[in-house]
């Protein structure tokens, strides 16, 4: 069977239809300038958004949780592992990825909730 769930599946289709009727810059706000995503592939509409950031590090969640916030927490505010970080996360990783980017220098730019999702778009530098 699918790793991939009904709800997720219209989640995801949800969200490309926003992006045809809006465009993607319109969808993703002010993340389009990040340089490092973090995304939960578990979450279908939080996959369409890692997907539209061609070319950026990006950083999955649902690994990141084993290995204790290691791809997080290797985030600088400056260095090579530096730069404007932008997420669409649920609740409880959107607290604890801000935590570890505080404790770290970087300071929230944006915060917005997407109420049909269940999810919190985020952007910090």
């Amino acid at each position: 069977m699918s790793g991939v769930s009904r709800r997720q599946l219209l989640g995801g289709a949800a969200v490309a239809g926003a992006v045809g009727l809006f465009g993607a810059r319109a969808v993703a706000g002010p993340e389009k300038a990040a340089r490092i995503v973090v995304y939960d592939s578990r979450r279908a509409a939080s996959r369409s958004f890692a997907g539209q950031f061609v070319g950026v590090q990006q950083i999955d969640l649902a690994g990141e949780h084993s290995r204790n916030w290691a791809g997080v927490r290797a985030i600088r505010r400056s260095g090579a592992m530096s730069g404007p970080v932008a997420g669409l996360t649920g609740w409880n990783d959107y607290v604890a990825a801000r935590t570890w980017l505080e404790d770290r220098g970087l300071r929230l730019r944006s915060e917005r909730r997407d109420a049909t999702h269940d999810l919190i778009a985020w952007t910090m530098a």
